[in-house]
């Protein structure tokens, strides 16, 4: 299996989409701001896109909260350089919840996506 689609909840999906294509460097796949619709691909993968869901329910912003204030990532990309990546971001004025910390699990660090969402970059450790 192969993934094709993945969603993040955010806020406001025009803003997410400028944050993810301007920022963060993914590719707009489509872009609808009148409907609310915003997909994002990665630049490396054209096969796998990225829906920026608008919070539609009271239940859907709880969840979303909480996985906030409980510190974890809504989604983890995975990049070839965490700290090139970090310090790339960190130029852009990403804010960093965690920065790069290497485990037996590889490297990884973790931002704000500026929609509410932690967002985790990681490399596995080379095999």
């Amino acid at each position: 299996m192969k993934l094709k689609m993945a969603s993040i909840i955010v806020e406001d999906p025009i803003s997410a989409h400028a944050f993810y294509t301007e920022v963060l460097g993914f590719k707009s796949h489509t872009f609808m701001p009148d409907h609310q619709l915003a997909i994002v691909m990665a630049s490396e993968d054209k096969t796998a896109t990225v829906i920026l869901e608008p919070v539609s329910y009271d239940y859907v912003r709880t969840f979303k909260n909480e996985i906030y204030k409980a510190g974890l990532p809504c989604i983890i990309f995975e990049v070839e350089d965490v700290q090139a990546q970090y310090d790339a971001l960190v130029a852009k004025g990403v804010s960093f919840k965690q920065a790069p910390k290497t485990t037996d699990w590889g490297t990884s660090a973790i931002f704000d996506d500026q929609q509410g969402n932690y967002i985790q970059i990681h490399k596995d450790p080379p095999q």
